[in-house]
């Protein structure tokens, strides 16, 4: 029997608190590490800073903030750069755990009573090994207001 990998869904597997999440690979433009995260004042709540990455300013998302989690204490510090539409954003995770080959058969769609419209970039949850992933949709991470708002942010620091 032949496999086609080519409907496998290849995510970025990470951890926030004890749940963990996954970005397709396809949206990551890398992972950090020991990146100095410079604070940014009156800026939106999940923002938790900027970055300068090769010359790049970035934004830092705080994903537990962004998703309403409450603060574990764990401090993060391990970065998914990532493009949301036009705009490159580091996403702040507390650990990065690997990159996995997940069968269609091991997907389903996120619970309509879930993903709802604030929350729509929860799109799908894997179950691998007895563990959830819930499968973020990258482009619906931030509304266009978000994205024009972090856009706007970066070009004035820029200058």
């Amino acid at each position: 029997m032949e496999i086609n990998m080519a409907s496998y869904v290849k995510p970025v597997v990470f951890k926030l608190g004890e749940e963990y999440y996954g970005v397709d690979i396809n949206a990551v433009r890398g992972i950090e590490k020991e990146i100095s995260i410079v604070p940014v004042p009156n800026s939106v709540a999940y923002i938790k800073g900027i970055i300068n990455l090769r010359g790049e300013v970035i934004p830092v998302m705080n994903l537990k903030k962004k998703f309403n989690m409450k603060n574990d204490g764990v401090p993060g510090g391990n970065l998914i750069i990532v493009k949301v539409g036009e705009v490159s954003i580091a996403l702040d995770v507390d650990e990065v755990n690997e990159i996995d080959d997940i069968a269609p058969e091991n997907i389903v769609d996120m619970p309509s009573m879930i993903k709802t419209r604030e929350v729509s970039y929860f799109d799908r949850v894997a179950n691998v090994g007895g563990r959830l992933i819930v499968l973020i949709d990258i482009d619906y991470l931030l509304t266009q207001a978000e994205q024009e708002a972090v856009q706007s942010m970066t070009e004035e620091l820029k200058k």
